[in-house]
């Protein structure tokens, strides 16, 4: 991850200033930095030349208002709160997806499969496809970046309901956590949420 964040870094700066003219430049940067740590991570396991695996996740939100970018590997997922409703911006990249995607299966029966948990493209894994979506900004505008830790115990119903009572990232993450270890907590928990609020309320209003 130092890598990536070190490789985006480099051109950020040059990034930003031919953004206007070159809407995509941020979706190249990132997609490009995500498939040089992948060729890092095949190399350094081919260095070892032993049974370690270095295979992982990637989710990463990059916010410049009034635009955002989000860069997905794996099934770690980034949601959208806005308006009171709650949106998946993010599309797991597992087996039972990619079933669900092609009709061979239902969502409701992907979930419980053995397929849910096996990743499609994984950082350091046989296949990484980067996936980078750019998105519009609001303010208030509520971002959820979580594993499956969370997810595979927290219906999307009870998510939304948390964000809509949110006073503050801490108190609304430390919610969610429970909710993950009163359900079973067979995973990694990994939430981060956070807020876009106008320079002028950031004093006043916990993001």
């Amino acid at each position: 991850v130092r890598d990536l964040v070190s490789s985006v870094s480099k051109f950020f700066h040059e990034a930003e200033h031919v953004e206007s003219e070159d809407p995509e430049v941020f979706s190249r940067l990132l997609h490009d930095a995500a498939l040089d740590c992948h060729e890092s991570l095949l190399a350094k396991a081919a260095e070892e030349a032993d049974e370690r695996h270095f295979a992982t996740t990637l989710t990463l939100f990059l916010g410049l208002w009034p635009h955002a970018y989000l860069l997905q590997i794996g099934d770690s997922r980034c949601y959208v709160f806005r308006d009171g409703e709650l949106t998946q911006i993010s599309r797991d990249q597992t087996l039972a997806q990619e079933l669900v995607d092609s009709g061979a299966m239902t969502r409701t029966t992907a979930v419980r499969s053995r397929w849910a948990g096996v990743l499609s493209s994984a950082m350091g894994g046989d296949t990484a496809a980067p996936v980078v979506t750019r998105m519009e900004r609001d303010w208030g505008t509520v971002i959820l970046l979580c594993s499956d830790g969370l997810t595979k115990h927290v219906p999307d119903e009870r998510i939304s309901e948390r964000l809509a009572a949110m006073t503050s990232a801490r108190q609304v993450s430390e919610q969610l956590l429970q909710d993950a270890l009163d359900g079973g907590g067979t995973d990694n928990i990994t939430i981060v949420v956070g807020r876009t609020v106008p320079p002028e309320n950031r004093d006043r209003e916990a993001t």
